[in-house]
């Protein structure tokens, strides 16, 4: 099982799955609520929380309209 520190934005959560990094944001996008704003990409490590100036290239990123598109949002 893999522990994934996604972010995106605002939202930052730590999600312990056996899901891909695709699916895990894809689930991860339902925990967000009317405060959060999500940036263009999804974040996707397992050392820690990544954003746009923090990601390496271990790091996986994921465009936002990808996880929106696939679950109906966009």
């Amino acid at each position: 099982m893999s522990k994934y520190y996604v972010k995106s934005g605002t939202l930052e959560l730590i999600y312990s799955t056996s899901k891909t990094p695709f699916d895990a944001c894809r689930t991860i996008l339902w925990e967000s609520n009317e405060h959060d704003e999500l940036d263009e990409f999804f974040y996707v490590d397992e050392r820690g929380l990544r954003d746009y100036i923090s990601a390496d290239p271990d790091t996986i990123v994921i465009p936002s309209e990808a996880i929106l598109r696939a679950e109906g949002w966009v």
